[in-house]
């Protein structure tokens, strides 16, 4: 598709007036362009000062404690409850709603303590980040009923591709755990198929 996105650049360089929304899009498609397709973009690839000006615009749109949308109030205790075992079962620092170099936002994001380099994050799947299938096969559970969201699913690819450790925790699944020491272990669980370091672990 190298001739659709080169169109899509060229229009997009001639416009007067792009809405913001589509600055934010077209940072997500060179994101991935890059990430995916690095041989066959490099021929067509966005100048660097264009980058910075689409991520700084990406950043304040998007990212961290500023996201336009908010979870519900019996998510966001899911939320803070995560953070706060996190902070229990890693032996680094921890942060809520965190906004990554990229821009993206992450709910809990494990970094080094000095330089804050991205070791880890934890994405809570709930009613912001889920969307319900609307064909599902007969015979699949309830959980596999709901499929991340196309921009979650995108997010989550590209931070990995730059090395990021994945944990993803389901709201109804964190709800049904007994205690804290069962929440404990779950997460050091997900943390450590995610392939965080055992030396990270407490």
């Amino acid at each position: 598709h190298d001739r659709l996105f080169r169109a899509v650049f060229r229009a997009l360089e001639d416009a007067a007036v792009v809405a913001s929304e589509t600055l934010c899009q077209l940072y997500e498609i060179h994101l991935t362009l890059k990430a995916f397709h690095h041989d066959t973009y490099k021929a067509y690839e966005l100048e660097d000062d264009t980058v910075q000006s689409l991520r700084d615009h990406f950043k304040k749109q998007k990212g961290g404690t500023a996201r336009n949308i908010k979870p519900e109030r019996a998510s966001e205790r899911v939320h803070v409850d995560v953070a706060e075992i996190v902070r229990d079962v890693v032996d680094a620092s921890v942060s809520s709603a965190h906004q990554t170099s990229m821009g993206f936002a992450v709910d809990v994001a494990v970094t080094r303590r000095r330089g804050h380099h991205l070791l880890a994050f934890v994405d809570v799947d709930g009613p912001l980040t889920l969307m319900r299938v609307l064909d599902p096969t007969d015979g699949v559970s309830a959980a596999q009923q709901w499929r991340a969201r196309g921009s979650v699913t995108l997010k989550r690819r590209l931070l990995q591709k730059q090395g990021a450790r994945m944990a993803i925790v389901n709201e109804d699944e964190w709800r049904a755990l007994a205690d804290d020491r069962t929440k404990r272990e779950h997460l050091r669980t997900l943390l450590r198929k995610a392939g965080l370091s055992e030396d990270r672990l407490l």
